[in-house]
């Protein structure tokens, strides 16, 4: 679920097929926060690749479970960014040599990132790059720091 007031939130069966939907609504959400559009396709990208990895890697040869998908919006007195968690109930498993693009891709789209794994599952928390206010006085985009 997307709304205006900076939370999104949805919760997805870990199948392939739901993660176009999830997509959709992810990017619905940046748009209505009126996302620059690169900074836009990085963000749904990067979060598109964690929830891929749960999706692929998490259950694997065990009962399917959900993936969860957190995202808010933080506004800094210059800036704003999204910071959206992906959070698995499955067991990390190491590559076993499989070395693949996906935390490139995410470092590369987002601020930060960082994993945490436990007995509880796996959560990756996106942090985007800072992007401007909307609604500057002076039409840069920035709104003036108090």
């Amino acid at each position: 679920m997307a709304d205006d007031s900076g939370f999104y939130s949805i919760r997805f069966g870990a199948d392939p097929v739901q993660l176009a939907f999830f997509r959709a609504g992810l990017d619905r959400w940046l748009q209505a926060l009126e996302w620059p559009e690169a900074e836009r396709v990085d963000a749904i990208l990067a979060v598109s690749e964690a929830c891929t990895n749960a999706v692929k890697h998490a259950y694997a040869g065990g009962v399917p479970g959900d993936v969860e998908v957190v995202g808010r919006l933080v506004a800094g007195p210059t800036h704003r960014q999204v910071v959206v968690t992906v959070r698995d109930e499955g067991v990390w498993r190491p590559d076993h040599g499989e070395k693949g693009y996906g935390m490139s891709v995410m470092r590369g789209c987002m601020d930060r990132v960082s994993i945490r794994r436990d007995d509880a599952g796996t959560t990756v928390t996106l942090v985007s790059v800072p992007v401007p206010l909307l609604g500057a006085p002076d039409g840069s985009g920035l709104a003036a720091a108090e």
